[in-house]
């Protein structure tokens, strides 16, 4: 295993939310361990697992057992995208927190062009530049994007793209609940909230290679829509 280089650097925690990803989430941890290696003074990365079905889990314990850099955490009750990602907000311990998907939907050596940024931004987040997903895939997202800025006015080019980097002083003050893909733009909300300046950088979007997104099934889409009403109901009550 290479050694931490950059001493002067900050240090990093990696959450990576996986759920039936036994082909990707071996790449994804190499990967992105390079990168985490040569940027940061030190780091660990994350696996939140949410019960797959498949080898995802024997193989993220499999790369746990030989890294130290590396935690697995089996998540009990599955209850959502966000959920996972907050359960490793939660257990993060750096001064960085940085949220990626388990099927690489950029190349993570790109990651390398945020660090110099951190020293002057509290949140980093990334907007998908290039190639795009299938038409539905484009249409709902579309419609989603609009929904959040008719809403929320968040002001983002891309509310849902899993590359967001938040320093530890800004995530303690922000009041996260949702358990549904509606967590990328609650997180950018609460940003907002507390007025801090976000940063955004484009990244190349990769289209999974293996695996199966479910972030177009109509259960997921309801549960997102519904969520986001019940932070815009409790933001304005909280407002007057």
């Amino acid at each position: 295993m290479a050694t931490v280089k950059n001493m002067n650097a900050p240090t990093i925690s990696a959450v990576i939310p996986v759920y039936n990803e036994e082909n990707n989430v071996q790449n994804a941890v190499s990967a992105l361990r390079i990168v985490l290696e040569k940027g940061f003074s030190n780091y660990e990365i994350l696996i939140i697992e949410s019960g797959s079905t498949d080898g995802t889990a024997g193989i993220a314990d499999s790369i746990a057992s030989t890294d130290p850099h590396v935690r697995v955490i089996h998540q009990i009750s599955r209850e959502g995208l966000g959920s996972a990602i907050r359960l490793g907000f939660a257990n993060s311990s750096m001064d960085y927190i940085l949220y990626l998907d388990g099927d690489e939907p950029f190349d993570v050596e790109k990651i390398g062009k945020v660090i110099p940024l951190l020293g002057e931004y509290d949140a980093v987040i990334g907007y998908r530049a290039g190639r795009r997903e299938s038409f539905r895939r484009r249409l709902l997202s579309g419609v989603y994007n609009r929904l959040i800025q008719f809403f929320f006015r968040l002001d983002v080019r891309d509310v849902n793209f899993s590359m967001k980097i938040i320093s530890r002083k800004l995530m303690k003050k922000l009041k996260l609940r949702a358990n549904s893909c509606f967590y990328d733009a609650e997180l950018i909300a609460e940003i907002r909230r507390t007025g801090t300046e976000i940063c955004e950088v484009g990244f190349d979007y990769t289209p999974r290679t293996s695996g199966e997104s479910s972030l177009d099934k109509p259960y997921i889409i309801i549960k997102m829509l519904a969520e986001m009403m019940a932070y815009f109901i409790r933001r304005k009550l909280l407002n007057r």
